[in-house]
């Protein structure tokens, strides 16, 4: 079988064996079945999908992709951080910062958070005026359906969101690249960042969701005591 799935492989019999493995975007297998001739083999191929469980949230499934076990933080004051930048941010986004704080996932996506020494979102984002030429051919926020930048990496790549009239959950995310290329993403915050780490498939496949290695999250906080 190919494509998305396929038709089933039991055979008249039942499935005898199977096994399967992953590579890049799709799954590979090899089976054996019963058929009224004999035991028959079969090769399975398959595109891997991007599927979230039914009524699992996104921080739920970042933390259980980078192994955290620590507790929320809850330690923004976001009335004050969306007074600041004027303008309400996505839940799930807020979300992400409470759960995990200042830091960096894979090392490869680093959180901007308010109040967060050098990655502080409300000071990035008040500064985004002063370079409005890097952003184009979008306007930055506050104008009307400016970009918002919520993300940075080491990796020659910014992250940010479209803002605008729509409630702010809605709002896209969009990669900046350091040759001034946009590429747009139609999901929330929470998706991205998990697909960003776990999704082989274009549009997404970052550097990260390829390596054989688990995912984590660093933190930048200092602990407590």
């Amino acid at each position: 079988m190919g494509g998305e799935g396929g038709l089933p492989i039991g055979g008249e019999g039942g499935l005898l064996e199977l096994r399967g493995w992953v590579l890049a975007e799709h799954w590979f297998g090899y089976g054996v079945t019963a058929t009224a001739d004999g035991p028959r083999r079969v090769v399975i191929l398959a595109r891997r999908a991007f599927t979230r469980p039914p009524g699992v949230g996104w921080v739920a499934l970042l933390r259980e992709a980078t192994g955290r076990t620590e507790p929320d933080r809850c330690g923004v004051d976001w009335a004050a951080t969306e007074a600041a930048l004027g303008t309400a941010l996505p839940g799930d986004y807020k979300d992400i910062v409470d759960a995990f704080g200042a830091g960096s996932f894979d090392e490869y996506l680093d959180l901007l958070v308010p109040g967060a020494l050098g990655t502080d979102l409300v000071s990035w984002g008040q500064d985004m005026a002063r370079y409005a030429d890097l952003y184009r051919p979008y306007p930055v926020h506050p104008a009307p359906g400016g970009v918002l930048i919520w993300g940075t990496s080491e990796q020659e790549l910014t992250f940010h969101w479209l803002t605008g009239p729509a409630d702010p959950d809605d709002w896209p995310v969009l990669v900046q690249y350091l040759d001034g290329e946009w590429q747009r993403f139609d999901c929330g915050t929470g998706e991205f960042v998990l697909r960003l780490l776990t999704d082989r498939t274009p549009p997404f496949a970052f550097p990260p969701s390829a390596g054989p290695f688990p995912h984590w999250f660093a933190s930048w906080e200092l602990p407590e005591g």
